[in-house]
């Protein structure tokens, strides 16, 4: 098994799990219950993280999760059609439902 992922957010952990999975990318999260133990272990050792299981996948797995880690620091959007501001994870705007320019 080989690390990928690792994030303090077990929700953010969660999502590339998942995202990874849809992929076909079997993965295994770690440390999920470990916070409980901050202060008596360095607190980076208790974050969560995702493991693929394959080798033969973990090339794949990487390609996924830095696109994922992309899309999050790209800059909010505007909605061309009634000007409402959208968060960059949105292909659609939430107000009028019409696509993210490209």
């Amino acid at each position: 098994m080989t690390l990928v992922y690792t994030h303090e957010n077990l929700t953010l952990v969660v999502n590339v799990s998942t995202a990874l999975q849809n992929a076909g990318i079997k993965t295994q999260i770690k440390n999920q219950y470990a916070a409980g133990g901050r202060g008596e272990i360095p607190c980076f050792e208790t974050w969560p993280e995702v493991w693929v299981a394959s080798q033969f996948q973990v090339k794949q797995a990487k390609e996924i999760v830095a696109q994922i880690t992309l899309e999050s620091t790209q800059p909010d959007w505007q909605c061309t059609h009634c000007t409402e501001l959208n968060g960059a994870a949105f292909d659609f705007c939430w107000h009028c439902d019409s696509p993210k320019p490209r």
